[in-house]
C-alpha cells in the first residue's frame, strides 16, 4: 500500500500491447514517452492530447461590443485561448492509479471499458512502494530531476488560470492517472530500466482484468 500526501494507493495498473507489457515485467523497461510526443499525437484522444503541456487557459464568455464613433454594435462569440511553449521539454510515465483518491468509496469501484483501448494486457503492480523505489532509484542514479502525483482533472470550458503538468481535461478522468514527469531539456524518448518486476506484479489480458478486478472492503 503505497500513501501519497491523503491519499492510500492500493495498486497500480499499466495497460499495453503484449510485448511492451512483457518487457516492463520480464525486464522492468520503463518507456517515457516526450510531452511534445503526446501534444501531437492523433489517437482519437486516447493518449493524445492538444492540451497536454500548455501552461494557461482564458475562457472569453459571448458578449457584445459598441464602436460609438461609427455608430457600431456587434457580438462576439466565446472564445478559448490557451498559452503554451512552442516545445515543452521533458517525460512523463503514467499509470493508472486503484487508489483512495480515484474511488473515495470502495464500494463503487469499476475500471471503465475505454481503458482496454490503450491495449490487450495490463500488467498489475501489486507492490506500489517497492515499484516507487526502483524507479526513484534508476531516476535518482541517472541525476535526473523529477516529480510525481495523481493527476486533478478539470473542465476546459470553464477553467480560467494557469495549467500545471499535473492537470488534464475532464473526459480523461476515466484514466485515473498516476505521473511521473522527468525534467529534462529534450523532446526526445527516455527508457529506464529497473530491473525484473516479477516479484511484485502480474500479467493479465485487458478485459479480463476490467471485468473481474473488485475491491473488497474489510
Amino acid at each position: 500500500m503505497k500513501e501519497t500526501s491523503e491519499h492510500i494507493i492500493k495498486l497500480f495498473l499499466k495497460f499495453g500491447k503484449l510485448k511492451h507489457i512483457k518487457d516492463l515485467y520480464e525486464n522492468g523497461t520503463v518507456f517515457l514517452n516526450s510531452i511534445q510526443h503526446f501534444r501531437k499525437l492523433e489517437d482519437n484522444g486516447l493518449r493524445g492530447d492538444i492540451y497536454e503541456g500548455i501552461s494557461s487557459l482564458l475562457n472569453l464568455p459571448f458578449g457584445e461590443f459598441e464602436i460609438k464613433n461609427l455608430n457600431y454594435k456587434g457580438k462576439y462569440v466565446s472564445t478559448q485561448i490557451r498559452e503554451s511553449y512552442k516545445e515543452v521539454v521533458g517525460n512523463i510515465y503514467s499509470l493508472y492509479a486503484v487508489s483512495s483518491k480515484g474511488f473515495p468509496n470502495p464500494l463503487e469501484f469499476k475500471i471503465d471499458n475505454r481503458n482496454s483501448e490503450f491495449g490487450s494486457h495490463c500488467l498489475m503492480i501489486k507492490n506500489p512502494p517497492l515499484f516507487f523505489n526502483r524507479i526513484e532509484q534508476e531516476l535518482k542514479n541517472s541525476k535526473l530531476k523529477f516529480r510525481h502525483g495523481f493527476v486533478k482533472y478539470y473542465d476546459a470550458s470553464k477553467t480560467n488560470g494557469e495549467i500545471t503538468l499535473f492537470q488534464k481535461q475532464l473526459e480523461y478522468e476515466y484514466q485515473k492517472e498516476f505521473r511521473f514527469y522527468i525534467e529534462r531539456e529534450s523532446i526526445e524518448p527516455l527508457i529506464l530500466n529497473i530491473g525484473s518486476l516479477k516479484d511484485i506484479a502480474e500479467i493479465y489480458e485487458s478485459n479480463e482484468l476490467i471485468k473481474g478486478l473488485e475491491l473488497i472492503v474489510k
